[in-house]
């Protein structure tokens, strides 16, 4: 579960900094066709920080 959680952290960390530089920009970055917004890697981020926050959770809970 540890190393589930720090790969989804750095896809999390990948999404913000994404998000940043298309807010940044004004523009959609173009990593699919159509383009993501910065709102859309935003609430990507928020997801892959709730799953991680969970997969530590049960970590901590399986470890008692």
């Amino acid at each position: 579960m540890k190393t589930y959680a720090s790969i989804v952290l750095i896809i999390a960390t990948t999404s913000f900094i994404l998000a940043i530089i298309s807010r940044i920009m004004m523009v959609p970055l173009p990593i699919v066709p159509g383009g993501l917004e910065a709102q859309a890697l935003l609430a990507f981020t928020n997801t892959c920080l709730l799953l991680a926050a969970v997969m530590i959770l049960l970590q901590i809970l399986k470890s008692k």
